[in-house]
């Protein structure tokens, strides 16, 4: 008798982790952060923008980004949505360390590269979450 009874091979498959989805999800996120940066950048350069700020911009749009990411990545699965959103949100701040790292020249990990990868990791689990529980 087989293990898979009742279960379609396809919807087998959407309980698994999704590569494809997660790298679509963060290419996602990054369409949503750039933008955003931008605007930030541009307000920091051109305007009276008090610095105190910028870290939670940087925050607030993160959480945004991974958090919609992570639901999009999920949305198609029956199960594991919080692994596969927690991946999309640790791909998503391993990318955006290694890219500031190259800007700055700055390769060191400090108590805030750690901070952010928890809150993205959890942001991303919380999408993925979200995402398999919608319902179309």
């Amino acid at each position: 008798m087989s293990r898979n009874k009742g279960i379609s091979s396809k919807s087998a498959q959407t309980s698994k982790i999704s590569l494809l989805s997660i790298v679509k999800a963060v290419a996602l996120s990054y369409i949503i952060t750039i933008p955003i940066f931008t605007v930030l950048a541009l307000l920091i350069t051109y305007t009276n923008f008090p610095d105190k700020f910028i870290l939670p911009g940087v925050i607030v749009t993160t959480i945004i980004s991974i958090l919609i990411a992570g639901t999009s990545s999920s949305r198609n699965l029956k199960s594991n949505g919080w692994l596969n959103g927690g991946l999309v949100g640790l791909v998503y701040m391993i990318v955006l360390y290694l890219l500031s790292s190259i800007v700055f020249k700055d390769f060191s990990i400090n108590e805030h590269v750690l901070t952010m990868t928890v809150i993205g990791i959890l942001t991303g689990s919380i999408g993925g979450i979200i995402g398999i529980n919608i319902r179309r």
